[in-house]
């Protein structure tokens, strides 16, 4: 197994670290040495986090990477886009810190899938044909994102999001959960589109949009 170290300590981390246990019950894959976060988590009164019987001990915070000599593996398990940019940026100053895609459960990708580096496809995931991830792209539990799609760097699909076949949706956006995009829409940078919207009609960067169909609200 390689080994790999966690970046976050809520939520999004500690539920791909239990989808982490479950890939390595099938095919072990990934030794996780701990997390690194500003501040260690005390929900459960100890900085270690524990999830699915594994023990996630806490290592420290950004300069425990930044110091490193010898070659790490490191996601960054953080929902929000605009914030995984900016603990990859700092991270990146250490060039023996690496970013692998990590593709967990049962997730589904074709073989001509184009991505960058540091991207997380959750299980349930289903990428097809001709696809392009970018850079720290995060697809969250069971998105689908449809043939000939191009996904920007930093972006991330909630839970259930869906693109249709030739769509392209920009770097920093967020589709939230169940979201759905029809054929061909192109989505601008920086762009949201709401829990359960469906967007029918091209959506501006720095846009917020949300409803059946989806408008623009801000």
């Amino acid at each position: 197994m390689q080994e790999l170290i966690l970046i976050g300590s809520g939520g999004c981390m500690r539920e791909i670290l239990w989808q982490i246990v479950e890939l390595n019950k099938e095919q072990p894959s990934w030794d996780v040495l701990g997390y690194v976060d500003r501040q260690p988590s005390t929900s459960h009164g100890s900085p270690d986090i524990q999830v699915g019987g594994a023990c996630c001990p806490y290592l420290g915070d950004d300069s425990y990477l930044l110091s490193g000599q010898a070659a790490a593996n490191v996601a960054i398990t953080v929902g929000e886009p605009g914030l995984r940019k900016k603990i990859a940026e700092n991270l990146k100053k250490n060039q023996n810190i690496h970013f692998p895609n990590l593709i967990l459960g049962n997730a589904k990708i074709c073989s001509d899938v184009g991505m960058g580096q540091g991207c997380i496809v959750s299980m349930d995931c289903r990428v097809s044909t001709n696809v392009v991830l970018g850079d720290f792209v995060f697809l969250n539990i069971g998105a689908v994102v449809c043939h000939d799609g191009r996904i920007g760097s930093y972006t991330t699909l909630s839970p259930g999001a869906r693109t249709a076949g030739q769509v392209a949706v920009g770097q920093l956006c967020e589709l939230g959960m169940g979201a759905n995009v029809i054929q061909g829409i192109q989505i601008g940078n920086n762009a949201i589109a709401g829990a359960g919207s469906v967007v029918v009609k091209d959506v501006e960067g720095g846009c917020t949009v949300a409803g059946v169909p989806a408008r623009r609200i801000k």
